[in-house]
């Protein structure tokens, strides 16, 4: 009896090991493709080399682990992947990823896998080399950075409805064509802070395409190239607040809004630098407050439809807009805020405190338009008297009531009268002496006096 228990514990602790199969620290396992319930511990140092995980329940975890995909378990270069699943669940703390082959992913999740990824740094140097692409799989990363600069390369990659969380990421792109952050096919994508930088001719820093929902929260975007959008949408749904964009290159936008997608943007204390544009039946919502500023031009094409309200002081749109017939472009101004810009708007509120910076051309109000009390006028800009037309609101209802007596002009050198007049209103400058001028005055007939003393 005793020989048969002793037996059965053999027995169990042997597949209980085999079931396992737990690497000791050191190991090194190359093209394998794992069992299930695997467990690799790196307490030391291990080395896991283009590892293909097929099954479910496989766990990487260490904070030395480097896994190197330069070479795929075929042998070859192209299609490396530093992490593969299938269905498969993994977990990843610290540590780098690199691959250099041609469509070579760092991390690669397929088929309802899921993946819990901590505080690594991915590097992809080849051709449409993507630093995370999931498909039809669920993602949370945490912390680290991810860097692709191979042409067509994306920081990472979600299609067939994937669903990924990112908390404080870092992601910069530098190939031509490389996306910071592409989702397409009805995918999913959270946002909260870190940051986006794309340098590559037409690097797109954020890409929805194809039923996409991205919530960006946070998050610092900024793209130098040519034809480098901030955010560009087709027939996909962003969310996003508190975040900051930057474009500079040529052709270049802010937001880039197309195909029937929608674009709703909050902005708290953040500056938007860079041109908006919506076309094909798409819709732009931005609200800013605290000193928000947007510096750029707005557009839109095709039944869009643009809206833009600044709430309270130092809130600021600084560009012109323009829309073609069918699309529409509404502003509203609170106290404090400013507009600096000219062209074509549907629908125009100011309330009380509001400011206008006259550009230099009318800007045109078409349907509607609603005037507060005590609108500042700044002309600045204004270096010659005459009459200037500051808006012009013929083809719009409302501003039945509007009077000259409910705007002031600012500016150096500048003062005049306002008046309305077959619902335009006119500003009549006349030039104010800069105090040089009224020294000069001052002087000259000083001068003039003391000749008249002398000469009596």
């Amino acid at each position: 009896m005793k020989m048969k228990l002793t037996k059965l514990i053999l027995t169990l602790c042997v597949l209980s090991a085999s079931a396992l199969n737990v690497f000791a620290a050191s190991k090194v396992v190359t093209s394998s493709t794992t069992e299930s319930n695997q467990s690799y511990d790196d307490s030391d140092t291990t080395t896991l080399s283009a590892l293909n995980v097929t099954t479910s329940g496989v766990t990487y975890t260490g904070t030395n682990i480097t896994l190197s995909a330069t070479n795929n378990s075929t042998g070859g270069t192209a299609f490396g992947k530093g992490a593969y699943t299938n269905n498969a669940i993994l977990f990843l703390t610290g540590g780098t990823i690199s691959t250099t082959g041609s469509l070579g992913h760092g991390i690669n999740l397929t088929n309802a896998s899921s993946g819990t990824v901590n505080n690594v740094n991915i590097k992809t140097t080849g051709f449409t080399g993507h630093g995370l692409a999931i498909g039809n799989s669920t993602l949370t990363l945490t912390g680290g950075s991810i860097s692709a600069t191979g042409s067509n390369g994306n920081g990472i990659y979600l299609y067939d409805a994937a669903n990924a969380t990112l908390n404080n990421v870092n992601i910069k792109t530098e190939g031509r064509e490389g996306y910071g952050v592409f989702t397409q096919l009805g995918s999913t994508l959270t946002l909260i802070g870190g940051t986006i930088s794309t340098s590559g001719i037409a690097g797109y820093a954020l890409h929805l395409a194809n039923g996409s929902n991205d919530i960006v929260s946070g998050v610092t975007i900024a793209t130098t190239g040519v034809s480098g959008h901030g955010v560009r949408a087709v027939s996909s749904t962003l969310t996003m607040t508190d975040s900051d964009i930057s474009v500079t290159g040529n052709n270049a936008h802010a937001l880039y809004i197309i195909a029937n997608s929608t674009a709703a943007v909050d902005l708290n204390s953040n500056i938007i630098t860079g041109n908006l544009f919506a076309s094909g039946t798409s819709t732009i919502t931005i609200t800013g407050s605290n000193g928000s500023v947007i510096t750029g031009d707005v557009s839109g094409e095709t039944s869009s439809t643009i809206g833009i309200t600044l709430s309270d002081a130092d809130t600021k749109l600084v560009g012109n807009v323009s829309r073609t017939a069918d699309s529409e472009i509404n502003l509203t101004l609170g106290a404090g805020a400013l507009f600096h810009g000219g062209g074509t708007l549907d629908n125009l509120t100011l309330e009380s405190g509001a400011i206008i910076g006259y550009a230099g051309n009318v800007l045109l109000v078409t349907d509607s338009i609603t005037i507060g009390e005590d609108i500042t006028i700044d002309f600045s800009n204004l270096t010659e008297t005459g009459e200037y037309t500051v808006f012009d609101w013929s083809g719009a209802t409302g501003g039945e009531s509007i009077s000259g007596e409910q705007f002031t002009v600012t500016g150096d050198g500048v003062a005049g009268t306002f008046s309305v007049a077959n619902n335009q209103l006119t500003f009549n400058a006349s030039a104010v002496p800069e105090p040089s001028t009224w020294f000069l005055i001052g002087a000259g007939l000083g001068a003039l006096a003391l000749i008249r003393r002398r000469s009596s």
